[in-house]
């Protein structure tokens, strides 16, 4: 197996850009690639849930993994997300990305069918033994119906299966268990925006969520200031200051609202900077006019448009 090497740093997810009749767009899509890229992420996780891969054929998340490779050519690493309930179509997803230029593979554990534990352990086992690049968890328990504990996750890192693990967990002990008990050189990310700063001053290596689709520059800033300048105080102000997006974004689960969607609300967040990525596939619709007027008021607030931006 090749050395792995640990990623670290701000990787955001990417959009899946559509047309008006929801085929693909890849117009949108390289646009929203360039303006990551533009705005000095530290590496791309594309293809996760943010990506809408479950609305999408083989084929076409083939394609679109293509398109964002292409577009990024190698200036940065890239996690491409390959899961899928099945071993045999995560493999064929997996060997495509990596012929494609992948840097490693992002795997959410088999879902919906909630296999038995062993079985889940296994999955990562053969697409490792199948394919050649470094993996990292999606541990995302809410969408998946499954999750690997702290020691699962060290099991399968000590075999040299996984190197790292978004944790989309709104407890934050999760991380601090995955840091105390694995290896200095298994990397463990923080997953949801919601415990975006208490992730970061626990120690994870890196960070993969909504803001950093938003707001990737500030997040960026974020990240600096607890990493390279060490500095609590001004990280925590910068915080402050993306606690209201990060409530508008999940107000749905905060409360009994409903809406928005918080993939909505970073698709809309893209639409309102003038990238084409137009809306989500059905079921899932756009933001109503008074939610986007409103996702436009915090996106000023954080000088993150121009006032005519209408």
């Amino acid at each position: 197996m090749a050395i792995v090497k640990k990623p670290f740093g701000i990787y955001a997810p990417t959009i899946t850009a559509f047309n008006a009749d929801e085929s693909l767009n890849e117009q949108g899509s390289r646009a929203y690639i360039r303006f990551l890229l533009d705005s000095n992420v530290h590496g791309l996780a594309p293809m996760g849930s943010a990506g809408e891969f479950i609305a999408l054929t083989e084929k076409e998340r083939m394609q679109v993994m293509e398109w964002t490779l292409a577009e990024v050519n190698g200036k940065i690493p890239v996690y491409a997300g390959t899961g899928h309930y099945s071993t045999r179509t995560t493999i064929e997803l997996s060997r495509h990305a990596k012929a494609s230029g992948a840097t490693g593979l992002m795997l959410m554990p088999p879902y919906l069918l909630r296999p038995p534990k062993r079985d889940v352990l296994d999955h990562f086992r053969k697409v490792r033994e199948a394919v050649d690049l470094p993996i990292m968890v999606y541990n995302v328990p809410i969408l998946a119906g499954v999750e690997l504990t702290p020691a699962e996750l060290k099991q399968l890192s000590d075999e040299d299966v996984i190197h790292a693990v978004k944790w989309s967990h709104p407890e934050i002990s999760r991380i601090q268990d995955t840091k105390l008990i694995c290896k200095p050189n298994f990397a463990v990310f923080v997953g949801i925006d919601l415990v975006g700063f208490a992730g970061l001053a626990a120690g994870a290596d890196g960070y993969i969520g909504g803001l950093a689709m938003m707001v990737p520059r500030m997040v960026r800033t974020l990240f600096g200031a607890f990493r390279e300048k060490q500095d609590l105080n001004t990280a925590r102000q910068i915080w402050d200051r993306l606690l209201p997006l990060v409530q508008f974004e999940y107000r749905a689960w905060l409360s009994d609202a409903g809406t928005p969607h918080w993939l909505a609300v970073c698709r809309e967040a893209a639409a309102l900077r003038g990238i084409p990525v137009g809306s989500p596939r059905a079921p899932l619709r756009p933001l109503f006019p008074d939610q986007r007027a409103e996702l436009k008021r915090l996106l000023l607030q954080l000088g993150e448009l121009q006032p005519d931006v209408a």
